[in-house]
């Protein structure tokens, strides 16, 4: 069996935020009546049954809506499930993508303590990520973010700072790039295109721009941006770091917190559902046919995109 990731929601869509370009918060439509958190027999089935897998390294990511609202006990039960079923001598890297509003002193302790990295939501300088990630009420949420991160940096916590580009900040990387290195201590970084705000050539520009300033400010070595790390591994290896470089989208499962399971957290919906963890097997999810013709044909589109932009062609110039 090929290795595979987990994305598991723990809340559902459900969000104390209401960001204006979020692909999830519709998602809530399918689960109407479900639990408000995982629930623990779902919770262990769906770790001790992931973690018996012949792997000798595991990924599992908390995302949303906002995972946080799951609470940290729950975070604490994923600890000790962790622990009580991973077999000796491997890996378990687990994560936790959240917009580190609702960031606790409790919380990134945790983490620190179980050397779990966090992903933070943050779109650049306030008067851009506010434009977008506002509270339910509409109040701004940047200085909330700062503190979040504030007390990750405390607890000495590893974290990387995850941006959406939009018409706000696709005109300026490097004000966008400096912004996380310098204000929110993005060490590392990682780029997503909002595809209904920007064009393909703007994405393509603002990767160069991002490209730019890394290189000017010195940072091969200091800094790591997701972006330009996958497209060298691409360029030099034919690695693919993230599904845009593969020929196939089947590398990651999406659990709901009842348990059903998707191949992709864009793709959640009930012509897409694949199974639930307490009643199916891992191998029977990886073979059933719905995901295996998602697999070939979400991603060729991607790669006919990839020749086609000047931002991969100065990686490989750079080689």
């Amino acid at each position: 069996m090929k290795p595979f990731s987990l994305l598991v929601k723990p809340v559902g869509a459900a969000c104390n935020l209401a960001c204006d370009y979020c692909f999830y918060l519709d998602k809530a439509a399918l689960y109407p009546n479900g639990p408000a958190v995982m629930p623990d027999t779902v919770l262990d089935r769906l770790l001790e049954s992931y973690l018996a897998l012949p792997f000798d390294s595991f990924s599992i990511t908390f995302q949303g809506g906002e995972p946080l609202l799951a609470g940290t006990g729950f975070y604490r039960r994923v600890a000790e499930t962790v622990k009580r079923h991973l077999r000796k001598g491997a890996k378990a890297n687990v994560a936790v993508q959240t917009n580190a509003t609702l960031m606790t002193s409790e919380m990134t302790r945790l983490m620190a303590d179980e050397g779990w990295l966090c992903g933070v939501s943050a779109d650049g300088p306030a008067a851009v990520h506010d434009a977008h990630r506002r509270t339910q009420s509409g109040e701004p949420t940047y200085e909330a973010v700062a503190r979040g991160i504030a007390l990750l940096r405390e607890a000495g916590c590893e974290y990387n700072v995850l941006a959406l580009v939009t018409r706000e900040n696709v005109g300026d990387p490097a004000r966008t790039y400096r912004h996380l290195r310098d204000n929110l201590g993005g060490k590392w970084q990682q780029y997503t295109d909002y595809r209904e705000g920007i064009s393909p050539e703007e994405w393509d520009r603002f990767l160069c721009g991002i490209l730019d300033t890394w290189l000017a400010d010195g940072d091969p070595g200091r800094v790591s941006v997701r972006n330009i790390d996958s497209a060298i591994a691409f360029v030099e290896r034919g690695m693919a770091a993230q599904c845009i470089f593969s020929d196939r989208c089947d590398g990651y499962f999406v659990v709901e917190r009842n348990g059903d399971v998707y191949p992709c957290d864009f793709f959640v919906s009930e012509r897409t559902l694949l199974g639930n963890v307490t009643r199916d097997g891992w191998e029977a999810l990886c073979a059933n046919p719905l995901r295996q013709s998602f697999a070939s044909t979400k991603c060729p589109r991607h790669l006919s995109r990839i020749p086609r932009m000047r931002f991969y062609e100065r990686i490989a110039e750079l080689r």
